[in-house]
């Protein structure tokens, strides 16, 4: 099964030219020999940022004085199949302001100063491009009022990932108050605080606000100080290593050749058919208008070898008369065991029914909604739909309810959530939310 290893990609750039340093991988390193990367390695036990500076010291012989910090982006989340590897990349840029003095260490067999167009021509680690684009920009610092503008702004990434950015958000949020706070009770205050602000970020999405409320739940659990950053910390890794653990649950229920329908992109979906690969015959993908994820979800399937094909919305529908399971994932998960996802997903369970098919929503319990409480669906900007037309309004909602009638089996990481859990779960979480006040 997958299992994460978070890595930092360093991108030095030239001050004169605007050109980055890439280096081609020698053939003694572990993974990609032979390919171009800029500066990169495993982070172990010290923070990204200063494992950043760890590793341009190590593969370049530069120190912290010979370079100037620019952007840290968004890490980014990158499955590699073939390794069983989700490599967590942390991305970030610096200026280099003595690129004469750069020198290769073994991990490379050269380094070259190229322009940034040039990475889509080369052999690269996978989506070096992406991972530069992040960082381009030179934006502000990563601090956790942007982090929290990139969660409320973003719309391309999965629910749990907010949900784990979020908590990244957190964490820096801590480490502010660190600085500035007169003791732990002003500390505590200052957490709280930020929680309350993480709960209202994306009011669909589940994970980001069970994410504010357990991470008040593990701030109130002892004495304030630096211990706050470190249950921060260990919440993110719990949360992080759960997020691929329902896909393991999840395989066994896909019968040997079944036709699977699917819709959007959901990383713990995708992560199910991987590990489910062997036994899908064959798999039809909603594109998902109007964002069009499910091409993402078809592209990383084809690439598993799973016989697959991509089809408007309408007719994914009409594909389940003949499938064996319509497979999902969840933005949120209601204490009556509604679940509330990517719209389309009411229409293949209602089709699912009429047919006989089994519908199996796969998820992880950072998606639980605490009890009483019902998520706006959040409509997004009408021009995703188009030109507008004169004297008609233009509704774009991204998310919908699907009843638990219409949904056969809820499968989180410990295996079929039953009634009884979901409720405890959602009565902790309207414990917390009580608490902090939202």
């Amino acid at each position: 099964m997958m299992r994460h290893r978070r890595v930092v990609t360093v991108f030095l750039r030239h001050p004169d030219d605007g050109t980055v340093l890439l280096g081609r991988r020698s053939g003694r390193v572990s993974t990609y020999p032979d390919h171009w990367a800029a500066i990169s390695g495993a982070i172990e036990g010290d923070s990204p940022l200063a494992h950043a500076y760890r590793e341009i010291r190590e593969e370049t012989g530069l120190g912290s004085d010979a370079v100037e910090l620019l952007d840290e982006g968004w890490p980014l989340r990158l499955p590699d199949w073939d390794l069983g590897v989700i490599w967590v990349v942390h991305p970030f840029l610096f200026k280099c302001n003595v690129p004469g003095d750069v020198r290769p260490d073994w991990e490379h067999v050269e380094f070259e100063w190229m322009s940034p167009a040039r990475m889509s021509g080369l052999t690269t680690v996978p989506r070096l491009v992406d991972a530069y684009a992040v960082v381009a920009a030179s934006a502000p610092p990563l601090n956790s009022t942007r982090v929290f503008e990139l969660v409320r702004d973003d719309r391309t990434h999965g629910a749990e990932e907010l949900g784990l950015w979020t908590l990244e958000g957190l964490k820096r949020a801590a480490d502010e108050g660190m600085a500035t706070a007169a003791g732990p009770d002003e500390l505590t205050a200052a957490v709280a605080a930020a929680c309350r602000q993480a709960a209202a970020l994306r009011p669909s999405i589940a994970p980001v606000l069970s994410a504010a409320l357990r991470a008040y739940g593990v701030c109130r659990e002892g004495p304030a100080g630096s211990r706050v950053v470190d249950r921060i910390t260990a919440l993110f890794r719990e949360r992080e290593d759960r997020s691929i653990k329902p896909a393991e649950a999840a395989a066994p229920l896909i019968p040997t050749g079944a036709w699977v329908v699917t819709l959007s992109y959901s990383f713990t979906g995708v992560c199910a058919l991987m590990a489910a690969a062997d036994r899908i015959g064959r798999l039809t993908v909603a594109e998902s208008r109007p964002a069009f994820e499910g091409r993402e979800t078809a592209r990383l399937a084809a690439s598993l070898g799973i016989p697959t094909q991509l089809a408007t919305d309408a007719a994914a529908v009409r594909a389940t008369q003949e499938a064996d399971v319509v497979l999902f994932g969840a933005d949120s998960v209601c204490p009556d065991g509604t679940v509330v996802n990517k719209t389309g997903t009411f229409a293949l369970c209602c089709a699912a029914r009429r047919f006989g098919v089994r519908t199996l929503c796969v998820t992880t319990e950072s998606k639980i909604l605490p009890a009483g409480y019902h998520p706006p669906m959040e409509e997004m900007p009408p021009g995703e739909l188009g030109e507008p037309i004169a004297g008609v309004q233009t509704r774009n909602a991204y998310f919908e309810a699907v009843p638990p009638d219409l949904v056969d089996c809820i499968i989180t990481g410990t295996g079929r959530l039953d009634p009884e859990r979901l409720r405890r779960t959602a009565e902790e979480l309207r414990e917390l939310a009580n608490e902090l006040g939202v």
